[in-house]
């Protein structure tokens, strides 16, 4: 019987992981948005360190994953989520493996804060998203936020329009519609159900309560990347929510939205490169601070 390279992990093993370094924590209305490429952690060893920060059923959550891609992914996800939230708690002797999580009423996984009674930080909130070559986490303090991942490549083997009558609102197929270069229109769909995922997880209510097909997605005019939020049924813009939409790994689609608990009307987001400072981790954890997206 073929052994999986998960499997393999979970044979005694003890090591000392390097600490985090602290980070600072967003501001309200910024959003750090971390990233994995699975395909560039290669080591064995490094793979086995991770297995050691998550919780048993995480472990066996894992190994339920069919081939050794999907476990592999599967480790890299829930190793992301632990070591970047435990960035932002290390003045708080939290480390990776004693971070505890719940879900809400609805599903949406959550930093479980009664575990931390002696912690003065205010509320995290994070977002995963997974493709089958990038893992991203999106974190951010006070506001919900929800992020979304798409292959640039991704393959649509039926008609766009024709997805686009069945998922989407009358404004964004009458949108889709004027594009009359094939590829720009897949595009624009894409890039369309990326925003619109990236919602519906940070309302954390599940796909259930916000079909696609009952808000727009439209972009504002006059801006570099500026996006409203509009209800299908009074065509009435929602300004409490604010988007952006970068390219990570010069591969895929990254989406973000948050909560503005404050209502402004302001820029659209903005983004800023990290710099090559956050990358001196990678090689002790794989993930990178790619970049801060901010509404200010």
């Amino acid at each position: 019987m073929r052994t999986s390279i998960m499997s393999q992990m979970q044979r005694s093993f003890s090591i000392e992981l390097p600490k985090l370094v602290p980070l600072q924590l967003p501001s309200r209305m910024e959003t750090h948005l971390w990233y994995v490429v699975p395909d560039e952690v290669k080591s064995t060893s490094l793979l086995k360190h991770y297995s050691q920060l998550l919780s048993p059923p995480e472990n066996d959550k894992v190994l339920q994953m069919r081939g050794d891609k999907l476990q592999k992914n599967a480790l890299l996800a829930r190793t992301l989520v632990r070591t970047t939230i435990a960035r932002y708690q290390t003045n708080n002797g939290v480390d990776p493996q004693t971070l505890m999580f719940k879900k809400n009423m609805y599903g949406k996984p959550e930093v479980d804060r009664q575990n931390y009674k002696n912690c003065s930080d205010p509320p995290l909130h994070f977002n995963i998203s997974h493709t089958d070559s990038l893992v991203a986490c999106g974190v951010t303090v006070h506001v919900p936020v929800g992020i979304d991942l798409e292959d640039k490549d991704r393959k649509i083997k039926h008609d766009v329009l024709t997805l686009a009558e069945r998922f989407y609102s009358t404004d964004e197929v009458t949108f889709l519609s004027t594009i009359p270069d094939p590829e720009v229109q897949r595009k624009e769909f894409i890039k369309l159900w990326t925003l619109k995922e990236a919602y519906v997880k940070a309302l954390g209510k599940g796909f259930s309560a916000a079909p696609f097909n009952t808000f727009t997605i439209q972009s504002k005019g006059g801006t570099n990347g500026g996006y409203n939020l509009c209800e299908e049924e009074t065509k009435k813009c929602n300004r409490d929510w604010k988007f952006g939409l970068l390219e990570l790994a010069d591969s895929h689609y990254a989406a973000i939205c948050i909560e503005d608990d404050q209502a402004s009307e302001g820029d659209p987001m903005r983004t800023w490169s990290s710099g090559d400072g956050a990358k001196e981790d990678v090689y002790q954890y794989g993930v990178i601070l790619l970049q801060t997206i901010t509404g200010k």
